[in-house]
């Protein structure tokens, strides 16, 4: 596997009885691909799946030639009807496939005995990510900020304890904070307050109901300072105080 691979202009791979195994490649720059004695010019994050034995034809154009790539095999049963072959793909979220690359390449090093599971599930992951194509239109053009919001959302959905305030969200995004919080809702339909209080009560709901914390530290683990505040919240979210709510998930 290679990732961001940078070649000169005059780059050019011609196998017309492919590679002897299966292929992905991301490309990063402008590229000139052949495809069925055709050819296309293709733009950045786009991506072909070749699989075994297919002709592979594509070089650069304009300059600068840049990829990621990945050799692949594949047993008879491991096809997913959802990866699609031997033609070209805009993938929905580019930035998803190339997080997998680099989880993928760390795993190469991995000393684990379960490293080639590990890394076929990945591949497996990779594949599908990569042939679930956009509607034309992409995140970035719709939403310039979706990729870090959507990572925000990931970050405050694990960690809530760690976000005290909107304005500090918005420092994550670099945006004001009025700005950010009409970002936020455009994107997901809930205002970042709402999501980071129902984060909060999610969070603390695991804690009453699969640990011995004190509601104290669950209160400081979801955010709060104050512990009375946590209970208020918590029952005005819930129905239920945190020691009644643990008396009644644990059925004591």
């Amino acid at each position: 596997m290679g990732l961001d691979m940078h070649h000169s202009a005059d780059f050019s791979i011609e196998r017309p009885n492919g590679s002897g195994d299966c292929l992905l490649i991301i490309f990063k720059t402008d590229a000139l691909l052949t495809t069925d004695g055709r050819d296309s010019t293709v733009s950045p994050d786009t991506a072909i799946i070749y699989s075994e034995g297919t002709p592979q034809y594509y070089r650069a154009i304009c300059g600068s030639y840049v990829n990621h790539f990945l050799h692949f095999g594949m047993e008879d049963g491991d096809a997913d009807g959802r990866v699609i072959f031997d033609r070209l793909l805009t993938p929905g979220r580019v930035s998803d496939a190339e997080d997998i690359l680099r989880m993928l390449s760390r795993e190469q090093l991995s000393t684990s005995p379960n490293k080639d599971e590990y890394s076929s599930m990945l591949i497996k992951l990779l594949l599908m990510k990569v042939s679930e194509e956009s509607d034309g239109t992409s995140d970035a053009q719709l939403n310039p900020h979706a990729e870090i919001l959507d990572a925000l959302r990931a970050d405050i959905y694990a960690n809530p304890g760690q976000f005290t305030s909107v304005a500090q969200l918005a420092e994550r995004v670099r945006v004001s904070p009025s700005h950010f919080q009409q970002l936020y809702r455009s994107r997901f339909g809930v205002s970042c307050y709402e999501d980071l209080l129902s984060a909060r009560i999610r969070t603390a709901q695991y804690y009453l109901s699969s640990t011995a914390l004190t509601v104290r530290e669950i209160a400081n683990l979801c955010g709060y300072e104050n512990e009375v505040c946590f209970m208020h919240r918590f029952k005005e979210r819930t129905g239920t105080a945190p020691g009644a709510y643990r008396k009644l998930i644990n059925g004591k």
